[in-house]
């Protein structure tokens, strides 16, 4: 039995890659990354290009587990809720694209702020984002 699942993905307003194949790399990257956890992301924020900085404990700080980029993903359930999951997908160095590893934070509510972003919302609605253009990305089971 094969299965599609259907997923769009989004940048920060203005955010969008230039690059074609950065564009494709950040999504294979952010579904997987999703995918390590969730059997069926719906819509995923990507949040970042790499970067290996974090918060801790409320202080901002160099990410002990190194380079990453951050993604917000959403399942059915929470796309009626308006809550999302944010997670990291750790890369082997700033221009590798293999996933070595994620972590995933428990659901939250859209409205939780960024930090540093005049108090704009971690996971705004479509409005507020760019939606990346229609990529095909697929896995086999």
């Amino acid at each position: 039995m094969s299965t599609v699942n259907m997923v769009k993905y989004y940048f920060y307003r203005n955010k969008l890659p230039d690059n074609p194949a950065d564009l494709r790399n950040m999504v294979a990257l952010a579904y997987q990354t999703a995918r390590d956890m969730k059997l069926y992301p719906r819509a995923i924020l990507i949040r970042s290009k790499h970067h290996k900085t974090t918060t801790i404990n409320g202080k901002a700080g160099e990410d002990p587990k190194g380079w990453h980029l951050t993604f917000c993903y959403k399942d059915d359930e929470q796309l009626k809720n308006h809550t999302h999951t944010a997670c990291h997908g750790y890369t082997k160095d700033e221009s590798s694209w293999e996933l070595l590893e994620s972590t995933h934070v428990g659901t939250k509510p859209d409205s939780v702020k960024r930090r540093y972003s005049k108090g704009a919302s971690v996971r705004p609605g479509s409005e507020e984002l760019d939606e990346a253009p229609d990529v095909g990305y697929c896995h086999f089971l």
